[in-house]
């Protein structure tokens, strides 16, 4: 399992639990308002062995593991890594793009992941502009309807800016979140999800496409206006700052 960062602990990314965060190097999406710029190369400067060993040490606060990246689900490694934390009796969190189904289907089997969350790049039309890669929609589309067997899970969604052609960017719309909601509720045949949109942040020299730098924050107008939207789609929708 190759670790590209991580982070001794944190009190935001797994709902009640205080968890260490290992960042997976390399993805297979190009999201151009994706944050992980640094640690999308194949380098590895984390050793495993490293970070499994300073989970023993901190067992007595630290009660959680969360996996993100970059896309955890491309490591040849995750499940045997998996299974190293869990016998420490440690929950374990995976966020992921959902282009794997095949390894969340793995995961589902061994009951070896307790909290799942997926995000969702926005309305379908809109998939290869907000993950840069084209032929990943029916791999989403399986990932979608495997994700709500997990014991805890989310879907997401930032409200980003989308590059729609060269001089053409502007923030995901209502009727695009209306849009992208009512398919998440009928690609898996429920609306009974917990679903959170979210704000896109700027970062400078830090995005994968620098035009998205000089974007602000998603206005909390629009952030508002979609979510009263989206509700009437997915009834648990939830806005995070």
């Amino acid at each position: 399992m190759k670790i590209g960062a991580a982070l001794g602990f944190n009190l935001t990314d797994y709902p009640g639990k205080i968890a260490a965060v290992a960042f997976a190097p390399g993805c297979n999406y190009a999201c151009p308002h994706c944050h992980a710029k640094p640690i999308l190369g194949a380098a590895a400067p984390i050793n495993a062995r490293d970070f499994l060993d300073y989970l023993s040490t901190v067992g007595e606060w630290v009660n959680a593991v969360v996996l993100c990246g970059g896309e955890p689900t491309l490591q040849p490694g995750l499940i045997p890594f998996i299974k190293e934390i869990r016998a420490k009796k440690l929950s374990v969190k995976l966020d992921t793009n959902g282009s794997n189904p095949a390894v969340l289907s793995q995961l589902l089997a061994g009951g070896l992941v307790d909290y799942v969350a997926m995000d969702i790049k926005g309305p379908r039309h809109l998939w290869p502009n907000l993950s840069g890669n084209p032929g990943a929609e029916s791999a989403m589309l399986e990932s979608m309807k495997i994700v709500p067997r997990f014991p805890v899970y989310e879907f997401r969604t930032t409200i980003a800016p989308v590059v729609r052609g060269a001089d053409d960017i502007s923030f995901l719309t209502v009727p695009e979140m209306a849009a992208a909601a009512k398919m998440l509720a009928e690609v898996t045949g429920s609306a009974n999800h917990k679903y959170y949109i979210q704000k896109f942040v700027p970062r400078k020299d830090g995005l994968l496409d620098a035009r998205l730098e000089s974007f602000p924050e998603t206005p909390v107008l629009l952030l508002q206006d979609i979510h009263t939207e989206v509700l009437k789609y997915i009834p648990n929708t939830q806005m995070r700052g």
